[in-house]
């Protein structure tokens, strides 16, 4: 029984091998036909991404560091004057004096924050009175008004 077992996986193995050598040969020409059809695509997208990361995320990446480098100088500078006044290098009246100026930064700052503020809802209510003004009276409802005689030259009236 054994032996007719093995015979019948050996004749399955026979008459299926044909089959499986056709599969694997089928498979092997469409995935170089798949890469050739994609590769193209695929640099034109990575050429793509390239370009697009040039022209928006780098110049962006640029200007955060940029606008980082100002802030981490302002912490290294409170951080030193933090430490010089804990060790005691500071006078009092110099300390002071600095939170002073610290105050008066930013009350400086929200005032030209609040008047640009105010600037610009002002100007957004005159431009939009304008525009409702023009809508609300168009040039051609307008009446023109009365024509005016000029008195005749020797008469006063």
């Amino acid at each position: 029984m054994s032996h007719n077992g093995k015979s019948g996986v050996r004749q399955a193995a026979d008459v299926v091998t044909p089959y499986a050598v056709t599969a694997k040969d089928s498979a092997v020409q469409a995935a170089q036909q798949a890469g050739a059809y994609l590769a193209p695509k695929a640099r034109q997208a990575a050429l793509q991404t390239r370009v697009t990361y040039a022209a928006q995320v780098a110049p962006r990446v640029e200007k955060a560091i940029a606008a980082a480098v100002p802030v981490k100088d302002e912490a290294a500078a409170r951080s030193q004057a933090a430490l010089s006044a804990l060790r005691g290098e500071l006078s009092p009246r110099e300390l002071r004096a600095a939170v002073r100026r610290g105050r008066r930064r930013a009350r400086a700052g929200r005032f030209v924050r609040r008047t640009a503020l105010l600037g610009l809802v002002a100007g957004g209510g005159y431009v939009a009175w304008k525009w409702w003004s023009g809508q609300t009276n168009p040039d051609w409802l307008v009446e023109p008004s009365p024509a005016t005689e000029e008195p005749e030259e020797g008469t006063l009236g």
